[in-house]
């Protein structure tokens, strides 16, 4: 009788821990859950702070919008190539780092605004296009979104 009750009791005891591990579980699912939301959102922070500091920049020097958002060729040799030359690889840093962070970081890769807003920086800068063009391995998450006639156009012929 007593080697009865005792294994009712070890039963019922392993039954509570199966149920309190699922109970765990589920709890360190939703803790995990939470956990990538709140990187993704952190990541995704980073990313517009990295574009806000080069948009302050250009806040700063109006002159200089045109270069980004208005397709103005590259200016010729002088302080305002060098200008535009400098936030032109700034702009491609912060492309880059945002197309990095949304590939890697989980909960960041439905965030499809960054293509289109690589796609729009290309389209309306040919300052962007030029530093990645002239080094693509510097930008290796970026190069690849380049524009296909852009990369025709520079392409070695034979």
């Amino acid at each position: 009788m007593s080697t009865l009750i005792f294994g009712i009791i070890a039963s019922a005891a392993a039954v509570f821990s199966i149920l309190f591990s699922a109970w765990q579980i589920r709890q360190l699912t939703q803790q995990t859950a939470i956990t990538n939301g709140i990187a993704a959102a952190s990541a995704i922070n980073n990313s517009v702070e990295r574009l806000h500091n080069v948009g302050t920049l250009i806040f700063q020097h109006p002159q200089l919008n045109r270069y980004f958002f208005h397709g103005a060729a590259v200016p010729e040799p002088g302080d305002e190539r060098e200008q535009v030359l400098t936030l032109a690889h700034m702009f491609a840093d912060a492309l880059d780092y945002g197309l990095m962070i949304k590939s890697l970081a989980p909960g960041t890769s439905e965030y499809d605004c960054w293509d289109h807003y690589v796609a729009g920086m290309f389209a309306t800068s040919p300052a962007v296009r030029q530093v990645v063009l002239d080094h693509p391995s510097w930008w290796p998450t970026l190069a690849p979104h380049l524009p296909e006639q852009s990369r025709r156009a520079t392409a070695p012929r034979m």
